[in-house]
């Protein structure tokens, strides 16, 4: 059953659109890649679903409820979110990092308790990272501190899982295990979505047939559909601006 829909969403800001007409129905097990060229309002698209930017037409539904009629707590317990860029934003232990993620289901004024700690470790564990759980995070590479802020996302409990370019910056051997991270989280059951400029993500991540591939292009048009179509040449040809040949010789 899909509880994250959105439809006919428009992404921008008061005196700007930047992209129209999204529609996405978004279930558990699946995964959706987003590409499209710098500006072109990935981020934008993001932000808007969990509840940062009002929608500037259409709308995010969670469970059936508007995104605009939940607290912010309510979304977190939803919908993890990894930001694209972690380094030097912690100056604390790797288990407390991952711990943060419970706030949304402590009240106010609570600290993490056993339960709390044992989820965090638990977390770590599932993305190979239990043995770093007493290292401070600054001290990690940065492959390792994108799959602490995985675990991170992962002990909200959260039904689905938003990441912002979750490979930028990293090296060959880092860029993979972040990818075969996000397809055993698939494969547990978690809805994964991600933004990403390289086709050979989307094509490893997005690899079955309920998977699919949203594009949006710098003016704004926006297309999803099965990832094989969303990255033949000729479409990522026209998502990107550049000759079709061109583009082919570079494969």
């Amino acid at each position: 059953m899909t509880l994250l829909n959105v439809e006919r969403l428009s992404i921008g800001y008061p005196r700007r659109v930047i992209a129209s007409d999204i529609s996405l129905d978004v279930a558990a097990g699946q995964a959706i890649a987003i590409l499209g060229p710098n500006g072109s309002g990935k981020t934008t698209l993001f932000r808007t679903v969990l509840g940062l930017l009002a929608p500037r037409a259409g709308r995010v539904l969670l469970d059936g409820k508007s995104i605009t009629t939940l607290s912010a707590p309510e979304i977190a317990r939803q919908i993890a979110y990894v930001p694209q860029n972690s380094a030097g934003l912690f100056n604390f232990s790797v288990l407390e990092v991952v711990e943060m993620a419970r706030a949304p289901h402590l009240s106010w004024f609570s600290q993490p308790g056993a339960v709390d700690r044992a989820i965090a470790a638990v977390s770590l564990s599932q993305v190979g990272m239990g043995e770093f759980i007493d290292r401070e995070f600054s001290e990690l590479s940065g492959g390792e501190r994108q799959l602490v802020m995985i675990a991170r996302a992962l002990a909200s409990q959260a039904k689905y899982l938003l990441l912002d370019e979750p490979t930028a910056s990293l090296d060959f051997g880092n860029r993979l295990l972040v990818l075969e991270t996000l397809i055993k989280l698939k494969q547990r059951g978690m809805a994964v979505v991600f933004t990403t400029h390289d086709p050979d993500h989307a094509r490893r991540v997005c690899s079955e047939s309920r998977d699919q591939t949203l594009t949006i292009s710098r003016a704004g048009q926006v297309s999803i559909g099965p990832t094989a179509d969303a990255l033949q040449s000729k479409a990522l040809a026209a998502l990107y601006g550049i000759d079709q040949s061109v583009f082919s010789a570079q494969r």
